[in-house]
């Protein structure tokens, strides 16, 4: 009898369990839908002549003090129609004028102009900003059911599912238009397209699709392609990475080319400067610190500083995914990525969506959802994964996805309190930096060997 009560509670248990489960997610479904439904409606130009603006817009600097909606995508609009008509895609103004109703500067390839920018002037402003926000949308949703669909299997990984789901960075990104998501989503999808998921490799023709994602992640934006690393310590996916690489600059180099001063007007744009308010760095936060502690910046000097800090940490992560005994393509690509929103001198509040991105593809071999198989010199082995990294590593996705201190602070930084600066800057640099120097610790925890045994190089 006792044993049959036992039975009886844990099937209860089980279906209790499985109801809050189905709740908590079609809550967070719902939630999302209303937000991106608000933002998909908001009129635009609504920052400067008032009117109906998107749920949850006080939470965020750049949908308060900034242009919006859509203005870092009407700065790709903007471009296309200067590519269309024969002048400089870096120009401020365009020829017909007025155009565009409004965009901030264009920083990105000429290519991306050419592409992109060319395809998407075809509509008018606001239909190409809706179906931009759709399309990104779609992706999303895609990796949530089709990438990130397994870690609905765990109590970890149904928290990483929420967070991604609810992720106030995504709701910014979306409302400025802005494309670090696809970027980096087109990266994992590719990453998880070549990797071993059930115990082989994907088809040439899977393994080709991949390679077309990762090329138009980067020409999207530049910093996917250091993932390529990642694949080229693999045998079967050198040659993939390296016609990825050669196309990228193919596609890249003719761009400036065909207008020798866009070269210089692209890295002008780029140009290291010091931050600006809504900067949520790593390195935002230890240029205030230094500051406070009596540093005096000037921008050569700041300059310098960020330029050897890049080449020492991207440089140091690559040797770490290089010469790691323990292989996982998918924890390799994540850290890839986070490596560069740990050292840019500029991470607005919209880039922690490629964090997030990255801190679920790094659950996912951490659950032990990456093939075994992919998984030498470590892994679980058949045993069941560590409960502290991957809760700490679920506990940080709550942090990130959570919106920054900004709403109990005065709207205007010229106001805030170093105390009010500290919070604000900390509240997206520290958890990012945590997720990084977890996902480095797990994959360097069996130490490091020669790249290029053949036991690493699947």
């Amino acid at each position: 009898m006792t044993r049959l009560l036992a039975v009886g509670y844990a099937a209860l248990l089980d279906a209790i369990t499985l109801i809050i489960k189905r709740l908590l997610i079609a809550i967070a479904v719902a939630v999302h839908l209303l937000v991106a439904g608000s933002i998909l409606t908001e009129p635009l130009g609504a920052h400067l002549r008032g009117g109906p603006r998107f749920v949850g817009w006080r939470l965020f600097h750049d949908s308060v003090r900034m242009w919006g909606p859509g203005a870092d995508f009407f700065a790709v609009y903007h471009a296309g129609i200067n590519a269309r008509d024969g002048i400089s895609v870096y120009r401020t103004n365009e020829r017909a004028g007025g155009t565009t109703p409004y965009f901030y500067d264009y920083r990105y390839l000429p290519v991306l102009a050419g592409t992109l920018g060319r395809a998407v002037v075809a509509l008018p402003p606001a239909a190409a900003y809706r179906a931009w926000v759709v399309l990104t949308e779609a992706l999303n949703w895609l990796l949530l059911l089709v990438v990130f669909g397994g870690l609905l299997r765990t109590t970890p990984g149904l928290v990483v599912w929420l967070a991604l789901v609810l992720a106030t960075p995504f709701f910014l990104e979306i409302y400025m238009g802005q494309f670090t998501f696809v970027a980096a989503g087109l990266a994992v999808l590719g990453a998880w397209m070549v990797s071993r998921r059930a115990g082989a490799a994907p088809s040439r023709l899977g393994q080709a699709a991949a390679g077309v994602l990762l090329l138009c992640a980067i020409v999207l934006k530049i910093f996917p392609a250091l993932t390529l690393a990642a694949w080229a310590r693999r045998r079967r996916l050198i040659v993939l990475a390296a016609a990825v690489g050669l196309a990228a600059v193919l596609l890249v180099v003719p761009g400036f080319l065909s207008d020798p001063r866009s070269y210089n007007e692209f890295r002008d744009a780029n140009a290291i400067a010091t931050p600006d308010p809504g900067n949520f760095g790593v390195m935002h936060a230890l240029f205030l610190t230094a500051e406070r502690l009596g540093v005096s910046w000037t921008e050569p000097l700041w300059a310098r500083v960020v330029t050897v800090t890049t080449g020492l940490m991207v440089g140091l992560t690559v040797l770490a995914v290089l010469l790691a005994r323990r292989r996982s393509l998918l924890a390799e690509t994540a850290l890839l990525l986070l490596v560069q929103i740990v050292i840019s001198f500029q991470v607005w509040e919209h880039h922690v969506t490629a964090a997030m991105l990255a801190g679920a593809l790094l659950m996912m071999p951490l659950l032990g959802l990456e093939d075994r198989n992919a998984l030498t010199g470590g892994g679980h082995g058949g045993r069941s994964p560590e409960a502290w990294p991957v809760w700490a590593l679920a506990a940080l996705m709550v942090w990130l996805a959570l919106p920054t201190p900004y709403v109990f602070v005065d709207p205007s930084s010229k106001f805030w309190s170093f105390p009010e600066r500290m919070l604000m800057q900390w509240s997206k640099a520290l958890p990012v930096l945590a997720v990084y120097v977890l996902g480095l610790a797990w994959l360097l925890r069996d130490g490091v060997a020669w790249p290029w045994r053949s036991d690493g190089r699947r």
